[in-house]
């Protein structure tokens, strides 16, 4: 069970992060390492919490409830993303434009990604 934890946790993060660093690089221009840090630790911060959330709401609660759970979780998580990207963005030097955007596509994409993936495993 252990190995099974660790092992969704880390591909997890590590396609989320794929995912959200190529849609801001790509939809939102996001240049240098500073900004590409940023985006790495945004979704450090957030993506554990809601891989446990979700995975708690799949095995404690009925299966109806699993897709209310995790797109609960979702807003929460590009809420939380737009703020940090929010408070960075008021900084000039940081030069980035539309942080809500950002969040709420990255995630989406993120999301998306990862529902089809479970998809094409379970064939």
């Amino acid at each position: 069970m252990r190995d099974y934890l660790l092992e969704m946790f880390l591909v997890s993060l590590l396609l989320t992060i794929a995912v959200e660093l190529a849609v801001a690089i790509v939809c939102f221009a996001i240049r240098g390492k500073n900004k590409i840090l940023l985006v790495m630790l945004v979704n450090v911060l957030t993506n554990p919490p809601a891989v446990l959330l979700c995975w708690l709401g799949r095995r404690y609660l009925p299966n109806a409830a699993a897709l209310p759970v995790q797109l609960l979780v979702e807003i929460a998580v590009m809420t939380v993303e737009a703020w940090i990207y929010c408070s960075f963005a008021k900084k000039r030097q940081w030069e980035i434009t539309h942080p809500v955007r950002l969040s709420v596509v990255a995630n989406l994409c993120a999301w998306l990604f990862g529902v089809i993936l479970l998809e094409m495993r379970s064939l």
